[in-house]
């Protein structure tokens, strides 16, 4: 059984050509993405109260909600921002909970947020349940007018919708999200001077329009034999209908409407809930994502024909840009993977050539393309697709699948220069090393199989780089007992008597090394405490030097891309914010090597890398951006320096400017929790103890989650 492979040529062949098959096909049919996809553990309930201060929010809505929804086992954690007209508290699932579950918790969320909505007051919204999607945008598109002013944005929203549309008809769309778009509503602008005399008032025509805007079902007329719905014919469809709208009578019979007291017209929502900005233009931003486990790089070709096409439609005058692009970084990353594959395999092979000669370098190297080509097979099994913790796990692995070739190449020679046959050679390696190899082979496998299954999001991160390494360790040795002793057999060749050592046949010698070498092992197998003590010395020195090195369990992503956030005040309008992004965009637009600046006012901007969550929505003092840069060494130039200089400029507000860092998504490095009854006392601890960590060494900014609420008119 063990010269199985070596005795017929054709099955090691037909095996060879399988696993080559096999692991191009996978290659093409694997899914492409940047980071591995993420359960949706993270969301928020928002709640809308119009015309309602931050405490009465806090006390009608966000506490009533929060306790119904902390009775719920399946959530690890609930936080709570209550702002004037709005409440969001968002939440964190728990890490166990595999993702069937978490579909079910979420179900469960939105059950109790409506049950909780029973005792709301009147004019509170119902509660709106959000599963944050963790994972980038997959294309992101600015539509604007060319000459940048904000007139006509209902034109733009619409053509944005438009646009949306064809994304969502593209076949592996997942969802997509507008930001920045216009809110159109109906304007009834009531003259007094008319309305007065008539005894009509707003309140009149309001509770008029109301009654006419027939919505519901009027009820059910029930026969013999059949049942029919009754709805009234009278929904508001158009501004000429609203006109026509009876709101009174006059003494002699005659209908007064709500034309004859007020004008109707058709507009944009003032002030807009949020506005988007294109390096300074009034724009609407369309996102689009992509179903998980497919190839980013084909939708992308396809998402890119269908902006072409749209542009192609739009009359003079209006700007169509692709602002972001998930699969330019997806391509870098994976292809900067694989060239250090690649570049470790031709290491390898050079390695070996002058250490045992270039047949058997040629036959160790073919166990790295098989081994690669064998755990794209197995990621294709398992429905896995390639991102960058999984062609990471082959790269860490790289030093481990040639070393089962090498001990099985190195112990076939032996077995043929102690003069046995090739198939006894063969045959006595695989016995010799079957045992051996199989258990090294196991306990690194064992040993990252914690990593593989790890529960939550961090499983879900960095489990594949266990899987991988998994693989290919398993796949080394399957090949080191099967192929690479039939391909050693094969290009073997017969020693001649009396034939000169040459270095290219059988690799680099160095009597002199050698010796020593010999010398070395006999002292430290007479006394072993010298190889202990030797042994020793370079993890103490490791150790050491690892205590020099700063700790950071996920280091910050070399991309041309960072973000900014700030917050104005509560009491800030979104023009007031919008001014302040001006003067921002025109310091960050200060430094050398920005290309182009993207924010959006009132709400979360689009994600442009898979951890940036944002959960703010309805604040007009709140904007974010996104920044692109020259290059990756750019941005971290300039994210330290826009970070020391925004403060400065912009003491009012809350500025932040972070690079994008990898692992789960988290607010600060550091956090720090207060708790207790009394908001005032908390909000001045909470100004105590900033003041005391902006006096720490290497601390840039610091931020309080709670704030005294923003001015109100009490009458």
């Amino acid at each position: 059984m063990s010269t199985l492979f070596t005795r017929y040529g054709r099955l090691t062949s037909l095996v060879v050509f399988f696993i080559i098959a096999a692991g191009v096909g996978s290659l093409f049919a694997l899914g492409r993405q940047e980071d591995p996809t993420l359960v949706e553990r993270y969301g928020n309930v928002a709640t809308e109260f119009p015309g309602a201060s931050a405490e009465r929010v806090e006390a009608l809505v966000t506490q009533p909600l929060e306790e119904e929804l902390m009775s719920l086992a399946e959530i690890n954690q609930v936080n709570s921002l209550s702002r004037g007209n709005i409440s969001i508290i968002g939440i964190e699932l728990r890490q166990d909970l595999t993702p069937t579950q978490v579909d079910q918790a979420w179900s469960l969320v939105r059950d109790h947020a409506e049950r909780a909505r029973l005792s709301f007051p009147d004019g509170a919204g119902a509660p709106e349940v959000n599963r944050l999607y963790v994972g980038a945008a997959t294309i992101i598109v600015e539509i604007s007018w060319e000459d940048g002013e904000d007139h006509a944005q209902g034109v733009v929203t619409r053509l944005a919708r438009d646009l949306e549309d064809r994304f969502l008809s593209l076949p592996g769309t997942d969802e997509t999200e507008l930001f920045g778009a216009a809110e159109e509503e109906v304007l009834v602008l009531v003259d007094p001077d008319l309305a007065a005399p008539m005894g009509v008032t707003t309140a009149s025509i309001a509770g008029a329009l109301s009654a006419s805007d027939a919505r519901a079902p009027a009820g059910r007329v029930r026969a013999p034999g059949m049942t029919l719905g009754v709805e009234v014919d009278g929904e508001l469809d158009s501004v000429n209908r609203i006109r026509e709208v009876p709101v009174a009578q006059t003494p002699d019979g005659a209908t007064i409407r709500v034309g004859d007291v007020a004008r109707v017209e058709k507009t944009e929502r003032s002030p807009p809930r949020s506005i988007a900005l294109a390096d300074g233009r009034r724009a609407v931003f369309v996102a689009a994502y992509l179903q998980p486990g497919l190839r980013v790089d084909r939708w992308t070709e396809t998402a890119r024909e269908v902006v072409a096409a749209f542009e192609s439609e739009l009359s003079a005058g209006l700007n169509v840009n692709i602002v972001f692009e998930q699969s330019d970084y997806v391509e870098t990353r994976l292809n900067g993977l694989f060239v250090n594959l690649l570049a470790a395999a031709a290491i390898v092979f050079i390695v070996l050539y002058f250490m045992m000669g270039w047949r058997a370098a040629l036959i160790v190297g073919t166990a790295l393309p098989l081994t690669t080509l064998l755990c794209l097979f197995l990621l294709r099994v398992f429905g896995e697709p390639l991102h960058q913790m999984s062609v990471t796990g082959l790269v860490i692995a790289l030093g481990m699948l040639i070393d089962n070739a090498i001990v099985m190449v190195d112990e076939y020679r032996h077995q043929r220069r102690s003069g046995s046959t090739r198939l006894d050679a063969v045959d006595g390696a695989v016995r010799h090393l079957f045992a051996p190899l199989l258990a090294s082979s196991a306990t690194t496998m064992l040993a990252f199989a914690p990593i593989a299954l790890l529960p939550g999001s961090t499983g879900e991160f960095i489990g594949y780089i266990g899987m991988s390494v998994i693989f290919a360790v398993g796949s080394s040795f399957l090949l080191a007992m099967t192929i690479i002793p039939a391909f050693a057999a094969w290009f073997d060749r017969d020693p001649r008597e009396g034939e000169r050592r040459q270095w290219q046949r059988d690799g680099v010698a160095i009597p002199p090394l050698g010796w020593l070498f010999e010398r070395f092992i006999r002292v430290i197998a007479r006394v072993p405490l010298i190889g202990f003590a030797i042994g020793a010395v370079l993890p103490a020195i490791g150790f050491y030097l690892a205590s020099t090195l700063p700790v950071q369990f996920f280091p910050p992503t070399d991309r041309d891309v960072f973000q900014v956030e700030l917050a104005l005040p509560q009491n800030m309008s979104i023009e007031q914010t919008r001014e302040t992004v001006e003067r921002a965009t025109e310091l960050i637009r200060s430094y050398d090597g920005v290309v182009e600046v993207n924010w959006v006012i009132g709400e979360a901007p689009p994600r442009t890398y898979y951890n940036a969550i944002g959960v703010t929505s309805n604040d007009p003092g709140y904007a974010s951006a996104w920044v692109r840069t020259r290059s990756a060494e750019d941005t971290h130039r300039i994210a330290v320096e826009l970070q020391r200089d925004g403060p400065r400029q912009f003491p009012d507000a809350r500025f932040l400017a972070l690079p994008y860092e990898q692992g789960p998504p988290v607010d600060a490095p550091i956090e720090l929790r207060l708790t207790g009854p009394d908001v005032r006392v908390l909000s001045r601890l909470g100004d105590d103890l900033r003041l005391l960590l902006t006096q720490t060494p290497n601390v840039t900014f610091t931020t309080a989650g709670v704030q005294l609420g923003a001015p109100v008119a009490r009458i």
